[in-house]
């Protein structure tokens, strides 16, 4: 979440893109709060959800519809992990994450 919020701090999330953060735990959401990674998320215009497993694994908010692509933190990628099997799943770095979220494409953060 820190090397994101590097990123982030100042920027603002390209209009097209829908930057979703699911912290892992509750530790890991309050100690968030604390060092005030969710302000920054928020005020790039991130949505926040609560602790656990959600679009990683197709389950809620953010499942993928056909065509649709999302870069993601995550450690799998395989067809239909995030939803419609029509849909693309590319898997990288928190720092790539939010350089593609500013720009809406994906991004090497160096090129910001």
């Amino acid at each position: 979440m820190k090397d994101a919020c590097e990123i982030l701090e100042g920027n603002k999330i390209s209009d097209s893109i829908r930057l979703i953060i699911l912290p892992a735990s509750r530790e890991i959401y309050k100690q968030a709060m604390h060092l005030g990674y969710i302000d920054t998320f928020i005020d790039a215009g991130a949505i926040i959800c609560n602790p656990g497993c959600g679009p990683c694994l197709g389950g809620h908010m953010g499942v993928l519809s056909e065509g649709e692509s999302c870069i993601s933190t995550t450690n799998r990628n395989f067809k239909g992990r995030m939803g419609d099997p029509a849909s693309s799943v590319y898997l990288s770095n928190s720092k790539v994450v939010a350089a593609s979220a500013i720009t809406g494409v994906i991004t090497n953060p160096k090129d910001l």
